[in-house]
């Protein structure tokens, strides 16, 4: 009875820490052949093994440059949607304390392309230009098929 329980217990906890651990290469318990607990042990461990889900081993840039770009990417694409909120109202005044927080920030990315791009309409469009281009960026990148996570999941 007692070999069960500890059997059960096994089997509970490497299940549980197998799914968030990567992937190692698994010794057998070696002990004397006549040992059942040893060998129900190892049945066990392989049962555990062979249906935990795998971790694909990543290179060490991988989840830091996910780390930086996704926060940063999501941050970029907010202030941009507040300035296509800001440029549907011209007579704002962006120099006072709640718009300048957004404003100067962004103003120098949107001066890069704003001979490029014309205003449509009398509105200003370089803010919706540029929430496009992150926006794309994050689901290109970290997106649930994008390449960070592709090389997490899958190691590609």
């Amino acid at each position: 009875m007692m070999n069960k329980l500890l059997l059960l217990l096994v089997c509970t906890v490497a299940t549980c820490c197998s799914a968030f651990a990567p992937p190692t290469t698994r010794m057998p318990f070696t002990a004397a052949p006549s040992s059942t607990s040893v060998n129900m042990l190892n049945e066990a461990m392989e049962v555990v093994t062979s249906n935990s889900m795998m971790l694909a081993e990543t290179e060490a840039w991988v989840y830091p440059l996910k780390n930086v770009l996704d926060p940063s990417l999501n941050l970029l694409s907010f202030a941009m949607l507040c300035r296509v909120v800001i440029s549907w109202y011209p007579t704002v005044n962006v120099n006072e304390v709640p718009y300048n927080i957004v404003v100067w920030p962004t103003e120098p990315l949107l001066r890069m392309i704003r001979g490029t791009v014309p205003p449509a309409f009398g509105v200003d469009i370089t803010p919706i230009v540029y929430l496009g281009i992150f926006t794309f960026l994050h689901e290109i990148l970290l997106g649930q098929q994008g390449l960070l996570t592709m090389k997490i999941k899958y190691g590609i």
